[in-house]
């Protein structure tokens, strides 16, 4: 077994032949709507920082005040906004290199896809976290508080994020990042429970999937 020649010696993945990955880099580079990717990548970190910080604000105005109070609506409803941006963002770059829509040798719209699956990991995991804290603390005082509406928003982003995350880690994550990595031979998102956390393995090789 120690024999056998590793992919970064056969210079491809064990799922191909060196034809086959030769072939790569003839597909043309694959035009699709939106900004430049470090644009495109500064935009949904404003969108998604912003989020967070709005979601923190709204917890502490939902603690304080009650849900009709115009502090939460003030930070709840661009809470939101920023939050449903930063999805849309990333969701719609993922649908224009979907497996369906895609030819499957053009590594560039794959490798841009997987990317993209994690940072959607990066926006829905905190948005997460943040929903779930503030729903037990409300929920614990809501008979003392009588706000229903204030631990239900909070338990309904959780909800929508955890399932978001989950499905995200299943169905692009886990599939998309193996296929890669049998076939090029190495990833960035190789470990698999680091990926679905949004963090790359191996952060050095991070910066030709963003592109």
């Amino acid at each position: 077994m120690s024999d056998h020649p590793q992919p970064a010696q056969m210079g491809h993945g064990y799922g191909e032949t060196p034809e086959q990955h030769a072939r790569h880099s003839s597909i043309p580079l694959t035009k699709h709507f939106g900004l430049p990717p470090y644009t495109e990548a500064a935009l949904f970190y404003i969108w998604a920082f912003s989020s967070w910080l709005l979601e923190i604000a709204a917890s502490v105005c939902g603690s304080y005040f009650s849900t009709g109070d115009y502090r939460f609506i003030a930070t709840a409803t661009p809470c939101m906004f920023c939050s449903w941006a930063a999805w849309l963002q990333t969701a719609i770059q993922m649908m224009q290199r979907a497996s369906w829509v895609r030819d499957e040798s053009n590594l560039v719209d794959r490798r841009r896809y997987l990317y993209l699956a994690v940072r959607l990991q990066r926006l829905m995991l905190p948005t997460a976290l943040i929903a779930l804290v503030t729903f037990i603390v409300a929920y614990v005082r809501r008979m003392d508080t009588d706000d229903v509406g204030n631990w239900l928003f909070f338990l309904l982003v959780f909800i929508f994020n955890i399932v978001g995350c989950v499905m995200n880690a299943y169905n692009n994550i886990t599939w998309e990042s193996d296929r890669l990595e049998y076939e090029e031979g190495s990833s960035p998102y190789g470990n698999t429970l680091l990926s679905i956390l949004g963090i790359p393995s191996e952060p050095s090789k991070e910066q030709e999937y963003k592109e």
